[in-house]
């Protein structure tokens, strides 16, 4: 057998090994749930902690910041159709959370009090919605 057969054959011994190693690298689920839990955690705690404020700029900044959050989600990159399926909810939900505060407060400085009100109806709609699918995540990511 000549040098070149003996260096197609290695190379075909490698492919499985090759296979192994990449398969291993694939995200695992419990890897793809933490990238979506760090991102609904840090909104959580964003909203928590300016839940009562009035001061308008600060309410405008929390919009901003579900966008970024909303945006942060459409980019991830999830194999598991589940949890992809969650990112996207949450991700319209985040979108829809910002879109909505922003007509809230847009509708309180024109003193539009029929408009602010329908707004925070809809806010608090979305974050009915939040919660069930960060239950529903939850649910499924504690599932093996």
């Amino acid at each position: 057998m000549n040098s070149q057969h003996k260096r197609y054959i290695s190379f075909f011994c490698l492919i499985p090994a090759i296979a192994v190693l990449l398969g291993s690298c694939a995200e695992t689920k419990t890897a793809q749930c933490q990238k979506i839990f760090l991102i609904t955690k840090k909104m959580a705690e964003e909203s928590a902690k300016n839940r009562e404020t009035k001061d308008i700029k600060t309410v405008l900044e929390v919009a901003d910041a579900f966008e970024q959050a909303s945006e942060q989600l459409k980019k991830m990159e999830l194999k598991d159709p589940k949890l992809t399926e969650y990112q996207q909810g949450l991700a319209e939900i985040y979108q829809g959370n910002a879109e909505t505060t922003r007509s809230f407060v847009k509708a309180l400085e024109t003193k539009d009090i029929p408009t602010a009100k329908l707004a925070q109806d809809q806010v608090q709609q979305i974050g009915k919605k939040e919660q069930n699918i960060i239950t529903q995540t939850n649910q499924y990511c504690q599932e093996n």
